[in-house]
């Protein structure tokens, strides 16, 4: 998940249900593995070793 789409994506949209959503969207990144973009393809690929985005920041 590389992208935002919708009101989600809109920095002006600042609705109770668009900020809970942005909270919910955060939740899940936080819980998806480390991932780096391979420079080659372009594509994001887990980096096993660092488990998971949540355990990054601690």
């Amino acid at each position: 998940e590389n992208g935002l789409t919708g009101d989600a994506s809109s920095v002006d949209i600042s609705t109770k249900d668009n900020l809970e959503n942005l909270v919910k969207i955060g939740n899940n990144l936080l819980n998806k593995p480390v991932s780096r973009v391979n420079l080659e393809t372009g594509e994001f690929e887990e980096v096993m070793e660092e488990g998971t985005n949540k355990n990054a920041l601690i």
